[in-house]
């Protein structure tokens, strides 16, 4: 049966993630420590890939128990800051990486989401990672997974796309729960630039995204609500986790029940 394969954070917005075995639901319907800090520029620009592609060049370890995390922008030179008490350290680290002010900022309860009406979890499934792969055959799993960046991947799903089937028409909701968590589905998640770029040195593939389009456009699935894409360089599923739901636990092994 589909359930949860992989739980996976970003504490700090366009960083690298960091897998956990459970995740805590916030107030405001996000993981507990998910994109709970950003990164913004003087003009008040949130610092990402897509403005700042460099940023994919920064290796982050992070270390949730004791709250630290540790910043590499060169292999031989790692920097371990505590969080949230050294925000502005870590902001510096940025400023001095990138030659231009950086601060930070923090959000505990909804964190910084990319889709602020659709802010839950965003779901992939393992097998749509693995049919992707094809179309990319250079790229591993994990790279793929590095560039799309989802929170919870679903194994033991029989088909690719089979998120897909965690929402329906548009204006509707999708009704369904992992372990104890109810969640809604909404919508396929639309992509931009980022995930062409490789996420370990940034290196921009210009053939990714016709790439992409073509193929997921060739393997659409006749259960996805097609209404739904106004173009085919979607994927993953945004949610919605209700208010109700606050300090319940999603963790792997969690089988997907529609309600």
């Amino acid at each position: 049966m589909p359930h949860i394969h992989k739980i996976t954070l970003y504490p700090i917005k366009s960083l690298d993630g960091v897998e956990v075995q459970q995740a805590q639901i916030t107030q405001g319907g996000a993981l507990q420590w998910d994109r709970t800090f950003a990164l913004y520029n003087a003009a008040g620009r949130t610092v990402n890939a897509k403005k700042y592609p460099d940023i994919l060049k920064v290796r982050t370890n992070f270390d949730l128990e004791n709250l630290k995390v540790s910043l590499s922008a060169e292999p031989d030179q790692i920097t371990t800051f505590q969080l949230p008490d050294e925000q502005e350290k870590i902001a510096q680290f940025f400023s001095e990486y990138f030659g231009e002010s950086i601060h930070m900022k923090q959000q505990l309860t909804s964190g910084f989401p990319d889709d602020d009406e659709n802010s839950g979890p965003t779901l992939v499934s393992t097998a749509t990672f693995v049919e992707v792969q094809k179309w990319f055959p250079s790229l591993s799993l994990d790279n793929l997974r590095k560039r799309f960046r989802a929170n919870i991947e679903l194994g033991d799903c029989d088909t690719a796309f089979w998120e897909d089937s965690l929402f329906s028409a548009p204006g509707t909701d999708t009704y369904f729960r992992l372990g104890e968590v109810p969640f809604i589905g909404k919508k396929p998640c639309a992509r931009c630039t980022v995930p062409a770029r490789d996420p370990f040195n940034s290196q921009n593939d210009k053939s990714f995204m016709q790439t992409f389009i073509s193929r997921r456009k060739e393997t659409f699935p006749s259960f996805a609500n097609s209404a739904q894409f106004s173009h085919y360089y979607h994927l993953c599923v945004n949610t919605i986790i209700p208010a109700s739901a606050s300090a319940r636990l999603v963790m792997i092994g969690d089988i997907v029940v529609f309600e």
